[in-house]
Order: structure tokens, then sequence, then C-alpha cells
């Protein structure tokens, strides 16, 4: 109901065309948050407002419709829905799914530290996310705590991605805002290749700095956060981070695997693909072998001949809501195998391949002492068999031939 304007004490409302603000929620660099109702529709929505100022930049303005293109591009339940791109009497906002929450940098800072399992099924949410966006040609470029909304859905955690305000189409170059040789991003979370040119930033760009994230949930602090900004940026171009272990001594070396391969100082040796990490998110028993060498030049050929697989999750399958919760059964893990067109290759019938092969070469070992003992038993094997001499000068074969 809109208050009586001529009461003592009431406010008119704000509107932006037939939006209603209710409440500030945040600012950021590319504008102000707002919690608004749609009075067409009623329902609320995120009001992204584009300061009058940053409007009048003919690139800030450039930037605020290229986010509201590549949004509505993207449709996945791990990423916030776009509604709208307008503009009211010169002022021009975007109109966005609203989430009850808080961003995940909030989060960690409550809790501190994240329990592995917990960081493990976050990232799992936020790659799928990610996987959704490279299908669509969308590299986003500022993966990081804060662009991550934490809600809750029926019960269990569910994670958004937000805030594309300097994503990349890939296949869109001739309007790309940024020019080559400038830097964009957050560099507590920034891919080496993307600090010394954005241009070059892609898919695996992305996938570093998710890795940046996941070592922040497990350690409570970015993997480079001590220092100016030039020695942070220098520690993400040659320097390795600290095991997470130290800060955590819950986390698993499989786990810790995964987290150095994301944050592989070249882009070949990471994960090609968002879905090549959830594959190994859902499978960490089986993690942690060394990149092959068709791997590393799939990675080398990227953009040409790089595979694009892609990882499904069947319509049933659900995170379960936190707490104590184990790993993924075996069927869950090859399902999940199927989904990306194979089985797991370290697995046969269900057991790791060591295991059979192990099993395979005791039964070898048992039968050829069986053998052995057959043939002692037979006289066939005897201590008491002739011994074969040689007379000085002979030799056992001939060599003239």
């Amino acid at each position: 109901m809109t208050p009586d304007p001529h009461t003592k004490g009431a406010r008119r409302p704000v509107r932006i065309g037939k939006y209603e603000v209710v409440e500030h929620v945040a600012t950021g660099g590319m504008g102000a948050v707002y919690r608004a109702r749609d009075t067409q529709l009623d329902r609320e929505v995120a009001l992204k407002v584009l300061p009058n100022e940053m409007a009048a930049n003919p690139g800030a303005l450039e930037r605020f419709r290229r986010e509201a293109r590549n949004a509505a591009k993207l449709r996945h339940e791990n990423i916030v829905n776009i509604y709208e791109c307008g503009e009211e009497k010169g002022t021009w906002y975007l109109a966005l799914e609203f989430v009850e929450g808080i961003d995940l940098y909030d989060y960690i800072q409550r809790k501190g530290r994240l329990d592995p399992e917990e960081a493990r099924r976050i990232t799992v949410q936020a790659a799928l996310a990610l996987q959704h966006a490279h299908q669509q040609g969308i590299i986003h470029r500022d993966i990081k705590p804060s662009n991550f909304l934490v809600t809750r859905h029926a019960g269990k955690l569910v994670i958004k991605l937000t805030d594309l305000g300097l994503s990349r189409e890939v296949k869109r170059e001739t309007t790309r805002v940024t020019r080559d040789g400038t830097t964009v991003g957050t560099v507590d979370y920034m891919a080496p290749e993307q600090a010394r040119d954005s241009s070059r930033a892609d898919i695996r760009s992305d996938i570093y700095s998710l890795g940046c994230t996941l070592y922040h949930m497990l350690a409570g602090r970015p993997p480079f956060n001590e220092g100016g900004l030039t020695e942070r940026l220098f520690a993400h171009l040659q320097d390795e981070p600290p095991d997470p272990r130290q800060f955590n001594p819950r986390v698993s070396e499989s786990l810790v695997a995964v987290v150095r391969r994301m944050l592989a100082k070249q882009p070949a040796d990471r994960y090609q693909t968002p879905a090549e990490l959830v594959e190994d998110l859902m499978h960490l028993d089986i993690v942690a072998r060394p990149a092959s060498n068709r791997e590393v030049l799939a990675g080398l050929a990227y953009g040409e001949a790089a595979p694009d697989q892609e990882y499904k999750r069947k319509p049933e399958e659900e995170d379960p809501p936190l707490g104590p919760v184990g790993e993924p059964g075996s069927a869950d893990k090859h399902e999940a195998a199927k989904a990306r067109g194979s089985e797991p290759e370290n697995l046969i019938y269900g057991l790791p391949r060591w295991v059979v092969a192990a099993a395979v070469g005791a039964l070898a070992l048992l039968a050829i002492l069986a053998g052995l003992f057959v043939l002692r038993r037979t006289g066939i094997l005897s201590q008491h068999a002739p011994v074969l001499t040689l007379s000085p000068g002979a030799t056992p074969y001939n060599n003239s031939k």
C-alpha cells in the first residue's frame, strides 16, 4: 500500500518505471543494487541501477548493456536470472532474480573455514554454472566468493553465480570494450594470463579463479593475500600457494590435488572445461593422476580442436542437506561418468584398477607355485638332476650360423 505523501513523516516510495524500491542491498563498481517490487507482476526483484555519471560514459554504458546481453543467454539453476534491461528518464537498470541469502565471501567470514565436504559441494554447483556459461560462449572473468550467492531451497544449500559486468562473449570480438593489454578482474582470484592481458582470458582462467575461491573456502583466506597489489600479482605469476592443510587439516590429499590442478600456472595444465572439474570432484577417490600428453596437447590446441564434453545432472539428482554426509556411491560415480560419455578409466567392475591388477598377480603367483610343487612330486624336478658340463674350449651353442 502506497503511503499518503501528505501524512506527516511519510515518504513517497521511490519508483523506477514499474519497480518500487523497497531497500538498498549493496553497492558495487557498476552501481547500486536494491530490493524492489515489480508492481505489474507482483514479485520481488533485485534492481541494479547504473549511476547517471557512469551512464554518461559510453564505455561504462556499453559494459552495462553487455552484462544484460550475456546474462540473457544463460538459464541455469545455479545462475541468477535476468528479467529486464531498461531505461527510465535517463536511469538505466537491470531487473534480476532476487535471491534471499548472503554472498559466499560473507558466508566464509562467518564460518572461518568451511568443512571440505561443504566446500566440495559448493564448488560442484559453481562449476556447473561455469560449464553452462562456457557452452553459451560466455567467460565471466570475475569469479570470486562475493560473486556467488548462498541461499537455501527446500532445506538444501544452493549456490548462484551473479554479476556478469566483466563477462565477455568469445565470438563477439568486434564489439569488445576492454582493450588488448589491459587487466580486469579481482587480483586475489585472477589467473596469471588474465593478469598479463585480460583479452587472453578463457574458460580456464575462470577455472583458476574458482580454484582460488575453493582455496579460500578451505583455508579461510585466498591463496595469495599478503603484500600489496603488485606483490600479489607476481605471486599468482610465479609462486606456489601454501598447502591448504596448513590451515585446515581435514582437507584430503585428493581434494588438494584438485586445487593444485585448478591453480596450475599454465592454462594447458589445468582442467580444460568445468565439466572435467566436476568429474574429479565427484570421484575424489580416484583423482590425482598426472595429466596425460594427450590432455596437454588438447590444452595447447584449445579453442581449435579441444573436446567440449558436457556434464549433465539427472533431474532427480539433488545435493543432500548440509551435515555429516559421505562420498557419492559407486552408482552415482558411474552415472556421472556416463554423462560425460565414458566409464571411469581407473575402475574395473567398480573396483580401482590397481586392486584388480594385484589380485590377478597374486593368482598367477599361486598357479606358478602349484605347478612347481607338482613337478617336484612327479620327479621331473629333482635335486639329483644331471648337471651339464663343458669341456675346455667348448661353447654351449654354435655362433657360426
